[in-house]
């Protein structure tokens, strides 16, 4: 790989340099999830962050290019389900297009109405409501109110290096 280091003013890397560096960036994995017409429906996320504590508010970012955005970009609400390890299969299986996603996972409605689908499998949840929507690059920017929030033990599961990996418990 080369040093980009003296790009002019106004320029951008290239796109499989961000990448590379991207991916060595380590991330908790999370399926997102809403309600849609006709069913639910929920994608695996690993651009997810916090945005603010005070209010609480979350934001997640999803590729124009991906399954349900048009569903998920429409909903009033969504919720952040926080895998543990161990639960690879249900982070592959909500990347996958197409695939049966909630007839094949055991899950809940949410507490708040407006929020998706709660994973039993989840360690962690966040239900939100949408309070702004932002075109960016190739992705939509989803920012979330969290309403109601879902704390049990456990260690997450993390991506790294185009990976799963297992942190120490």
């Amino acid at each position: 790989m080369t040093s980009e280091t003296n790009a002019a003013a106004g320029e951008s890397i290239a796109p499989d340099i961000f990448k590379a560096v991207m991916q060595s960036v380590a991330a908790s994995v999370t399926v997102v999830t809403a309600k849609g017409d006709p069913g639910p429906v929920g994608i695996t996320v690993s651009a997810f962050t916090a945005v603010s504590a005070d209010p609480p508010i979350v934001l997640v970012c999803i590729d124009k290019s991906g399954a349900s955005l048009a569903e998920l970009l429409d909903a009033p609400g969504f919720t952040v389900n926080f895998l543990p390890q161990g639960s690879e299969s249900t982070a592959l299986l909500f990347a996958t297009r197409g695939a049966d996603k909630f007839g094949t996972v055991e899950w809940d409605e949410p507490e708040v109405e407006i929020a998706g689908p709660v994973l039993h499998e989840a360690f962690q949840v966040f239900e939100c409501e949408t309070i702004e929507r932002t075109e960016m690059g190739d992705h939509w920017v989803v920012y979330g109110k969290v309403v109601e929030a879902v704390v049990r033990a456990g260690t997450p599961l993390v991506y790294l290096n185009r990976k799963f990996v297992e942190l120490p418990e």
